[in-house]
């Protein structure tokens, strides 16, 4: 089986956030929502982006991948802050809900 060739030229894997990214170009708000992958750490503070992941957004429901129940009940904590700082370009999907999923060692 042949490999595709990255956006480099080199047929070495790609992450797959790079491969959604080439795939959503064109899809308009879907496009958008990996956006939203990328300004994770930055709503969220680097401490807490080391324990938690976006995972899937849903009508503006986004489930967050958390390592360790206290680490949701933080973000419960700090949700209208990070809902904040998620809406806030103009431009980007809308978050209306966090919902939380603990999965040790995730």
């Amino acid at each position: 089986m042949k490999r595709r060739r990255n956006r480099t030229g080199s047929r070495e894997p790609r992450s797959i956030g790079e491969s959604l990214k080439s795939v959503t170009a064109g899809f308009g708000s879907r496009g958008r929502a990996i956006d939203l992958t990328d300004r994770w750490s930055e709503a969220v503070g680097e401490a807490i982006a080391a324990h938690t992941r976006p995972e899937r957004l849903d009508a503006g429901r986004l489930t967050v991948v958390v390592d360790d129940p206290a680490w949701a009940t933080e973000l419960r904590y700090h949700s209208a802050r990070i809902l904040d700082a998620l809406n806030a370009d103009p431009g980007a999907v809308t978050v209306s809900e966090l919902h939380l999923r603990v999965q040790p060692g995730a």
